[in-house]
């Protein structure tokens, strides 16, 4: 006798839940029975993919924030930053995007435990902040070296304060012009991070 055919849409419809789920309740109140009730499903078919909470939200964390971390080649270290700095507000924006920094928040300060949480989620983006960097650095717009995690921190806790400065009124328009937002925190991060060495002569 066959089984019921696989749920296609499953994953994608816990993950939301999940995330939907620590909005509401935070780690207190997040549940594997609650976040199955949201998403429709039954708890045994999500044990099946996540054995524990904890994975579920890291997994629900790293699928929200994945267009963080692609990759905008576009021919110049301003230019890069700048996409990337685009992305980091239009995810601020979503009330979704708020929930991840929540969680990321609560797992800084231990009072959640997520394994695999830094290598999978912190280590990518800081990752994907060093190509920005190392590419810089073979076209000649950075000095062999520069490590890209400042550049990293500055640029999400600058966008992320700026987010927070915005009146809820100006979310939409922001939306529409998300680098004129961006600019000037990344034009004064850029130049921070220095010109790129001077060869010696003689």
């Amino acid at each position: 006798m066959r089984g019921r055919p696989r749920d296609p849409d499953l994953p994608a419809r816990v993950l939301d839940a999940a995330l939907a789920e620590y909005a509401r309740s935070g780690w207190a109140g997040f549940t594997m029975h609650a976040v199955a009730g949201r998403a429709g499903v039954g708890k045994s078919s999500m044990y099946l993919r996540w054995p524990t909470k904890e994975q579920l939200l890291v997994d629900a964390i790293d699928a929200y924030t994945r267009p963080l971390v692609v990759d905008h080649d576009t021919g110049s270290l301003r230019g890069d930053v700048l996409a990337l700095a685009s992305s980091l507000l239009a995810h601020f924006l979503d009330p979704m995007g708020w929930v991840t920094v929540r969680i990321a928040v609560d797992a800084a300060v231990e009072s959640v435990d997520l394994g695999g949480f830094h290598e999978r989620i912190v280590t990518k983006h800081n990752d994907a902040a060093q190509r920005i960097v190392d590419r810089a650095i073979g076209r000649g717009e950075l000095p062999a070296g520069v490590d890209g995690r400042p550049l990293l921190e500055g640029l999400f806790g600058g966008v992320l304060l700026h987010t927070l400065a915005l009146p809820p009124s100006e979310h939409a328009a922001a939306r529409t012009d998300l680098a004129a937002h961006v600019t000037p925190l990344v034009d004064l991060l850029l130049r921070g991070v220095g010109p790129a060495a001077t060869p010696a002569v003689g």
